[in-house]
């Protein structure tokens, strides 16, 4: 028993820390680039409807190795919604101030990456909460309810903008 929640545990931040990686090298691509990315369709990765997928992939999925696949995808495009919302939430008047003092765009690039450090830290420890969480609560008799509710109000949060 103890094992295998060991197991569940390590693998759950093995398996954020690769989707960590793969959110930054593809945020620092998309933010290196000149034209803006549109991540409005990644609105839908929000907390609640992250803890919702979360829970209905521990619950029904069977094969470890499959599930946490699974969770290295949803945290790759978790932390790359959490990241393009730090990044482009900064008022352009200070991106043309910085751009015109001389530095260039992938300067630019990655003094925004260490502004934003703190905040990925902290949305990477969130995602690897939520995946022990969601174990928890698929553990429970109406796991497959709570995911699916969770998801109802995590589309609803998504509909309204209220992230």
């Amino acid at each position: 028993m103890i094992k295998t929640f060991l197991n569940i545990i390590f693998g759950s931040l093995i398996s954020t820390l690769i989707g960590s990686f793969f959110a930054v090298v593809i945020s620092f691509g998309v933010i290196s680039k000149r034209p803006r990315f549109r991540y409005q369709t990644l609105y839908f990765f929000n907390d609640i409807m992250t803890l919702g997928l979360l829970t209905l992939l521990w619950y029904y999925v069977d094969n470890l190795i499959i599930a946490f696949a699974l969770f290295t995808v949803l945290s790759t495009v978790f932390l790359i919604y959490k990241l393009l919302v730090g990044v482009y939430s900064i008022d352009r008047r200070f991106r043309l101030l910085i751009l015109s003092l001389g530095a260039s765009h992938n300067e630019y690039s990655l003094f925004i990456f260490e502004r934003n450090l703190g905040k990925f830290f902290a949305n990477l420890l969130k995602f690897y909460v939520l995946c022990l969480i969601a174990f928890l609560v698929s553990l429970t008799n109406y796991a497959s309810d709570i995911g699916f509710f969770s998801l109802i109000v995590g589309l609803i949060l998504t509909l309204f903008q209220a992230d």
